[in-house]
């Protein structure tokens, strides 16, 4: 993304804007505020009381506009592409530390046994796709033609931006309300599965659920991605750590050599072939189940941990947008007027429709997610570091990094702490005018610059000290 081009109407704005305030000192509250798209606007004043009783208040009547901007801190990036590209950042720490170890996470847990795998949806339907380079989407010389008087075949090679993609081949003939509920399901599906796998392990190795218990843990991480399809499959990072007492828990130590890679694998294929989660009555009966496709590789050996790392952060910052759909909640009303494709308005419209033969399972409320209720990230317990942790160490780092270069008194009592009192009312979310937001833009430009020419400068960093250490004599 690049900043939007300077407009004589964007140049009215500077001059009008540089009339009422500081450009600079706008400049400062946008970088404080992270450059985000949408900042939230408040007014106000904080009052602190040091230790020698002395009182002092800082007050929004100074600040441009009369305001104090903060980011949003909004995860997806079609919505802040500033607040998502710090949410990546620490779900990369997050994923990364317990793949490495680091963030308080023991690096021998690099020598666990680890695995990436990819749990997908079942077919509800024929769907337009790019199953590779060069090659056709779905040709068939004997394909049935559906009772509506479509042909279920396509011999086209498509792009792969093609809009189509995802598409069903008939959308009558689509299962929408059969993949909405598998959506609305998937949770519980997950749960089940996680109960499971160490059963299928007990199994495996001849012995109890209780004494297996006692003797290994599962940890994971797994990341929900939308496919353009509307469904969802999950990534998944599944880590064995051995079971410890409760007083030790927090501890990470290798399991038994008995519990391998090659048995983890046997336990994830066994289980996902099994697991199933009941559907209520009132929604047809039966049970949802994962798709035959199941994609596991070896982190370490065949997925390096780093790049497995970076491909879950990613997708932590996705939504439906990767399936055309929209980025808030909508009511039945307003489907028809949606500039959303024929496909996801059919997810809209049976959504409402299954919603009233069963309300507790909010279908109308998660339409916009056609129907799935989860988070796009979650983990065990002990798998790695926590996001708050993350968060309160770049807290006390900015701290620490203010109370050292400012001078202004308030600032740093506020930085201090101490007795604190804050006054502070919403007034809106947004920039004020069209300059505020070319601003933004132009200084998320600049950072992502200079980021990547940080990672570049670190890169050619190592590649000089392996080249040092490859030419220095032993």
């Amino acid at each position: 993304m690049t900043a939007a081009a300077i407009t004589p109407e964007l140049l009215d704005a500077f001059v009008e804007r540089a009339g009422e305030a500081n450009i600079a000192k706008l400049e400062k509250q946008l970088r404080s505020a992270n450059y985000c798209a949408r900042p939230i606007r408040l007014r106000g004043r904080i009052e602190t009381c040091d230790a020698h009783g002395k009182k002092r208040v800082w007050s929004t009547a100074g600040e441009p506009d009369g305001v104090l901007r903060k980011a949003c801190g909004n995860r997806r990036e079609a919505v802040c592409p500033s607040c998502a590209e710090r949410y990546r950042y620490d779900a990369l720490h997050l994923i990364g530390a317990g793949l490495r170890g680091g963030k308080g996470v023991p690096e021998t847990v690099a020598g666990h046994p680890l695995v990436f795998l990819t749990l997908t949806a079942p077919t509800f339907g024929f769907v337009h796709t790019c199953p590779g380079e060069g090659r056709r989407c779905r040709p068939r010389r004997d394909a049935e033609t559906c009772p509506h008087g479509v042909r279920l075949s396509c011999g086209k090679v498509h792009a792969e931006d093609d809009p189509c993609l995802g598409e069903p081949i008939c959308l009558e003939c689509f299962d929408h309300d059969g993949a909405l509920l598998w959506n609305n399901l998937l949770g519980e599906l997950w749960r089940r599965t996680t109960i499971y796998l160490p059963r299928t392990m007990a199994h495996l190795t001849r012995r109890t659920q209780k004494r297996l218990k006692r003797l290994v843990r599962f940890s994971y991480v797994k990341v929900a991605e939308y496919q353009r399809r509307g469904l969802i499959h999950l990534h998944v990072v599944i880590r064995l750590d051995r079971a410890m007492p409760k007083y030790r828990a927090h501890e990470l130590h290798p399991p038994a050599r008995e519990f391998d890679l090659e048995l983890l694998e046997q336990t994830i294929r066994g289980t996902v072939e099994t697991v199933s989660a009941p559907m209520s009555d009132e929604l047809g009966g039966g049970r949802v189940t994962w798709g035959p496709e199941l994609d596991i590789q070896r982190v370490g050996e065949s997925f390096d941990a780093q790049r497995c790392a970076r491909y879950l952060a990613k997708y932590a910052t996705k939504a439906t947008e990767q399936a055309g759909g929209v980025l808030h909640r909508v009511t039945e009303r307003e489907v028809d007027a949606l500039p959303v494709r024929p496909h996801v308005r059919e997810y809209l419209r049976r959504a409402f429709v299954l919603d009233g033969h069963a309300s507790d399972r909010r279908l109308g409320k998660t339409a916009h997610a056609f129907g799935y209720r989860g988070h796009c990230l979650t983990k065990s317990r002990r798998y790695s570091t926590t996001f708050k942790a993350l968060r309160e160490a770049r807290e006390a780092f900015v701290h620490e990094e203010l109370l050292a270069r400012t001078k202004d008194a308030t600032q740093l009592a506020i930085a201090a702490g101490g007795d604190r009192f804050v006054f502070m009312d919403f007034v809106g979310q947004g920039h004020i005018t069209a300059l505020d937001d070319w601003l933004a833009e132009k200084g998320r430009e600049k950072r992502r610059e200079d980021r990547l020419a940080a990672v570049e400068a670190l890169a050619d960093h190592h590649s000089l000290r392996r080249e040092q250490a490859c030419t220095t004599p032993q």
